[in-house]
């Protein structure tokens, strides 16, 4: 495994996973979360927990890279990460989003919306790592 790759690889996909929250939840749907206020902490409260937020971002996409390393063995790419992305996003959208939608009291549209933009997160991180981890060559 290339550990120089796998953080580069990490943190390029922070920042894209970062960018593609705010765009979609933080900026296109903030109205959606209206109905589900109640659900979520205020704004000025969940600046307070960011820092916390942000590394276990980074250590659950570390994590996805050296998952992502061992499943492409000598071969990354582009396509092989979009196929990554692809699989955890259906694994991420199924577990977190969906099962979010059972328990809290969220709004239909909302919850089918986070689920989405969950899904095409994990994707736009997967493009991002196969692009940017290469093994290390024989």
């Amino acid at each position: 495994m290339n550990y120089a790759r796998l953080l580069f690889a990490a943190f390029g996909a922070l920042i894209v996973f970062f960018a593609w929250g705010f765009l979609t939840e933080g900026w296109l749907l903030r109205k959606e979360f209206a109905p589900s206020a109640a659900l979520y902490r205020t704004a000025d409260l969940q600046m307070k927990y960011m820092p916390l937020g942000l590394a276990s971002v980074f250590i659950g996409l570390l994590t996805a890279v050296a998952l992502y390393a061992v499943w492409c063995g000598a071969a990354s790419s582009a396509l092989k990460g979009l196929q990554f992305g692809l699989l955890m996003g259906l694994f991420v959208a199924c577990i977190h989003p969906i099962s979010n939608l059972v328990t809290m009291k969220m709004d239909l549209k909302l919850g089918l919306l986070t689920t989405l933009t969950a899904f095409l997160g994990w994707v736009l991180a997967g493009l991002v790592i196969g692009l940017i981890y290469k093994p290390i060559a024989p």
